[in-house]
């Protein structure tokens, strides 16, 4: 008889990181012998090949005004899943097993300097219900544990940190293709370019690495990838809405971000693990999980240290000495999913520590 293991999420379709995540999940637990996969969203994107993998249980919600949706779920929820059914909660819902904590709003609001409004309200709200009601929490990086028991009182007992996975299957060095990827965005060699993903401009950082890179002199590029910019910048270039992240990590000689409020920052693994290294503020989570080899980092108060950490990176470049030989060993933890399953299931068996 198969054993049945649930999955909350807001939805089950193409969106942020913690959409990545839930599919990481899916592909790796419904490959264990004897095991259901159900997922419990409020949408689901059937085309999906992850969407065979599932049982998919439906949390009906077009009859709630979309700013209230959100609060609904957890009570739906409850209505909906038979008792006893581990859960893994992906998005804010209650009662869970382990409930992944990739952020926290109360900690968001402090980074960004932003008074609290009715949602904002609702929403700290529905997390300490959250927080409360789960047996056990997982914490994407150590910065996000801190927070939970600083700001919401949470017990250190029921915490755990375990860092994200990366899908190391998609993000590897692979030189053969940098020249044309290069080539393809007009990318000289005499330049170094610095890959900025960012849907998010302000939170990410935009602001302070554009107020240097238009005032520079130095030979470089700051290549965003995702929103558009808010005008056009000197030595910015757009590069809009991109899919092949793979290749872009690979052909930059940096990737770089400024974040004012980063849970972990998965771009900066997944960078170093094409063999590109990082720049970096040094509030950012992922910073939690990697050495000096995987490159330079700055404190954000302190522009002129983005200045000096730039012309290092730009030092290293023209040296020809830029690129990671061995990703793995500038990270100080495993980013493999089938590890990072392992340490699911121990949290599942109880274990928080």
């Amino acid at each position: 008889m198969k054993k049945t293991l649930a999955i909350s999420a807001n939805q089950f379709a193409h969106g942020g990181g913690i959409e990545s995540y839930t599919f990481d999940l899916v592909r790796a637990l419904a490959q264990e012998p004897d095991t259901e996969i159900k997922v419990y969203a409020a949408k689901f994107n059937t085309s999906l090949p992850e969407y065979a993998l599932i049982s998919p249980e439906l949390i009906r919600q077009k009859r709630i005004p979309k700013k209230l949706r959100p609060f609904f779920f957890a009570p739906q929820l409850r209505r909906q899943r038979p008792a006893g059914e581990p859960l893994i909660a992906c998005n804010p819902a209650d009662d869970a097993d382990v409930f992944i904590c990739g952020g926290n709003h109360l900690g968001y609001l402090r980074a960004m300097g932003l008074q609290a409004n009715l949602i904002d309200k609702l929403t700290i709200r529905r997390n300490r219900s959250n927080y409360a009601t789960a047996k056990s929490i997982m914490a994407h990086s150590e910065m996000m544990r801190r927070e939970l028991i600083e700001l919401y009182g949470v017990a250190p007992e029921k915490i755990r940190t375990i860092h994200p996975p990366a899908d190391t299957n998609r993000f590897y060095p692979k030189p053969e293709e940098i020249a044309a990827t290069r080539a393809q965005y007009g990318w000289r060699d005499d330049e170094t370019v610095f890959l900025f993903p960012s849907t998010g401009h302000k939170r990410k950082g935009l602001d302070l690495l554009a107020d240097f890179f238009e005032r520079t002199d130095l030979p470089v590029k700051l290549a965003v990838a995702g929103s558009p910019l808010p005008r056009p910048m000197r030595n910015v270039q757009e590069l809009g809405f991109c899919k092949n992240m793979p290749k872009l990590y690979r052909a930059a000689d940096y990737t770089i971000m400024a974040s004012l409020f980063e849970p972990f920052g998965l771009v900066g693994v997944e960078s170093v693990l094409c063999g590109t290294r990082v720049v970096l503020s040094d509030n950012m989570a992922c910073c939690e999980v990697m050495n000096k080899e995987a490159g330079f980092f700055f404190p954000r108060s302190r522009p002129e240290q983005l200045a000096e950490a730039v012309a290092a990176a730009v030092t290293l470049k023209q040296n020809g000495r830029h690129k990671l030989a061995d990703p793995f060993a500038a990270l100080g933890y495993n980013p493999t999913l089938t590890h990072h399953i392992g340490l699911l299931h121990q949290m599942l068996n109880g274990q928080t520590a």
